[in-house]
């Protein structure tokens, strides 16, 4: 049940309306810019897509719009981890269901003081013996407070249908215990952090998954390609501008996220409560750090940065040929 997660994958917000309602229209006129790139594919219902702030049937009704806006060559990831095995059994299903090509499962975290290891292992495998699409662990300490033993996600990775593992601890150290501790060939790790991209891909991470691929798709297409293809110096200098772009907006909570995707032409407004809403200042903030990230340009009437499109991939492009000449 292999899929190819090499590449970078954005972790993509929920949109609501003046109203507080989920905004489908909203989305498929992000996905319309999001489907131009070349992003390997979209994470829908994750933590930047407030996933614990949303119904069951505003998940389901975001599934289906996901399915019908994501083309066949990209992947769709669906985030289906609920509190409970049986609800989450019963969330991978249902994305099953819409055509989802796996199901993301962030660990349980309400009674995470009478939960260890033994019963988050148990929850996966009962988890991946049911779903009728391949599973991939989700590990969020910052929010979740859990973090899995290298030793237990090494042996939940011999499960023919757990396929990878979402890291977004941006911990590096635990990131290659976890390498020492795996033997499943096929386990594809995914970096949730772009302050570790080239060390992650170097300690043997397959591909990313990146909120702030929602705002800069192309540098961060850009830097995963320059590494593979060996251009390292490109690759380290396009992670510091991403991470320090990432830092002052999606790393900033999700309202500042969603702010950035204001200044960039696409659709953010606000998070849920009661998830802060940046204040001008910090809105002032978001936009001086895009400005200041050396990604973007303004647009000619001044009224949205637009991403510098494929300037990285073409510079690429152009020192590969020079050195070839």
């Amino acid at each position: 049940m292999g899929l190819n997660l090499n590449g970078v994958i954005a972790a993509l917000p929920t949109p609501f309306n003046k109203e507080g309602e989920v905004d489908h229209n909203a989305l498929r006129n992000n996905l319309t810019a999001w489907n131009q790139t070349d992003l390997h594919g979209y994470l829908a219902l994750g933590s930047t897509g407030e996933f614990p702030h949303l119904t069951i049937a505003e998940k389901l009704g975001i599934m289906e719009t996901m399915r019908e806006m994501t083309p066949a060559e990209k992947m769709l990831l669906i985030g289906t981890g609920e509190l409970s095995t049986r609800q989450t059994i019963e969330m991978c299903r249902r994305a099953h269901d819409v055509g989802a090509d796996a199901a993301v499962v962030i660990t349980p975290f309400y009674y995470k003081k009478i939960l260890h290891d033994e019963q988050h292992e148990s929850h996966y495998l009962r988890i991946a013996d049911s779903s009728p699409i391949p599973v991939l662990i989700y590990l969020m300490p910052q929010f979740s407070g859990v973090y899995l033993m290298p030793e237990t996600v090494a042996r939940l990775a011999e499960h023919q249908n757990i396929i990878g593992l979402k890291e977004s601890s941006g911990d590096l150290p635990q990131l290659k215990d976890l390498f020492r501790e795996l033997k499943a060939p096929d386990f594809d790790v995914l970096l949730g952090s772009a302050n570790i991209l080239t060390e992650g891909f170097e300690a043997g991470a397959s591909g990313a998954i990146l909120a702030v691929a929602s705002i800069a798709p192309n540098a961060c297409v850009a830097a995963e390609d320059a590494w593979r293809h060996g251009n390292f110096e490109r690759a380290e200098t396009l992670q510091r501008q991403l991470a320090t772009l990432a830092g002052k907006t999606a790393g900033g909570g999700v309202g500042r996220l969603k702010a950035a995707l204001d200044k960039v032409g696409l659709y953010g407004f606000l998070p849920r409560s009661p998830l802060p809403i940046p204040s001008p200042v910090e809105i002032e903030q978001v936009e001086t750090a895009i400005s200041e990230s050396g990604l973007f340009t303004k647009s000619e009437d001044g009224s949205v940065w637009i991403e510098t499109e494929n300037r990285y991939t073409v510079q690429h492009a152009n020192e590969v040929n020079l050195h070839n000449d």
